[in-house]
């Protein structure tokens, strides 16, 4: 494979660079490869860097972005997220406030959403408009047995509360339901290139991955989280839907859905009651690819004792 630093544009030399770096899935290798912002952003990387594939993949693999929502800012879940991960020898190394746009919903969530309803996407859309997020890149202090983004993944725990087993970082934040989740955590080293590429463009995603890893941001990240929400907070609360299908869920469930309404109360009560599931359940990208890394590492049997016992 050749090292020139516009390889990347070459959708089969990425399709055979995610499967061997990046990823599990080959369905996601194939997918991802197809979008030219992932190939651009791979690219942007590659040529910021001056990074070979194999430097390349090593950063991304041992790298994780983390995107604190406007609820986990509103409701004060920062702290204690960031200490959950620090449990896990984990730290935050670089950070950005990013308006995450509807735009960027329905690309980060391309593959995921084939099944959900109007309602669940309405929701996203009044939840992510609330304020900026915070896009964090996350590191570890030691190596990891996996990727930093699968171990990081798959120690949130399932969006449904039902599907937790208590330990997960989602239990630990009394996420209510599959809307109020706080965080969203790219699943496994492709996704840290799609994900970042969507939210920050190619270049915002190089500059934030080369950016200077040496010193622990949990207590910048914990203020940009005050900061947003010392400016954003009264404003934030505020909505209105003006009917439109939010507004006949409200009516459906016997709650007011004219004029100036509280959107934590909206997304709680809708959080709960609403379908989120429109058609057969079934995503084009079925799983997070997580499971082989573990599997690879002998520990998938293992893998919530490991995570739960750090």
């Amino acid at each position: 494979m050749t090292q020139d630093q516009r390889r990347f544009f070459d959708w089969k030399y990425t399709q055979d660079f995610c499967n061997q770096e990046l990823t599990t899935y080959e369905d996601k290798a194939r997918l991802y490869s197809a979008e030219p912002a992932f190939r651009e952003s791979l690219h942007a990387l590659a040529d910021a860097g001056k990074l070979d594939s194999a430097a390349l993949g090593s950063l991304v693999r041992t790298t994780s972005i983390g995107i604190f929502r406007p609820d986990a800012i509103a409701h004060g879940k920062i702290p204690d997220a960031l200490a959950y991960f620090a449990r896990l020898g984990i730290r935050p190394v670089h950070c950005t406030t990013t308006q995450v746009t509807g735009h960027a919903v329905r690309e980060v969530w391309r593959y995921q959403l084939k099944p959900a309803s109007g309602e669940r996407i309405r929701l996203l859309d009044l939840l992510f408009e609330a304020s900026p997020s915070i896009l964090v890149v996350f590191a570890a202090d030691t190596e990891l047995p996996v990727p930093c983004s699968a171990l990081m993944a798959d120690s949130k725990g399932e969006a449904n509360p039902d599907d937790r087993e208590g330990w997960e970082l989602r239990s630990h934040l009394d996420s209510p339901n599959r809307i109020e989740v706080y965080m969203h955590i790219a699943d496994e080293p492709a996704d840290v290139v799609r994900d970042g590429g969507i939210v920050l463009g190619p270049d915002g995603f190089a500059a934030a991955m080369l950016a200077d890893r040496s010193a622990d941001l949990t207590a910048e990240v914990i203020g940009l989280g005050e900061r947003i929400d010392k400016e954003y907070g009264e404003a934030a609360r505020d909505c209105e839907l003006s009917g439109g299908l939010l507004g006949s869920e409200l009516a459906r469930i016997g709650e007011r859905s004219e004029g100036t309404l509280d959107r934590w109360h909206v997304l709680r009560s809708l959080g709960a009651a609403c379908t989120m599931i429109a058609g057969p359940r079934e995503n084009i990208i079925s799983h997070s690819g997580t499971d082989a890394w573990w599997d690879r590492a002998g520990l998938l049997a293992d893998r919530s004792v490991y995570l739960s016992s750090q």
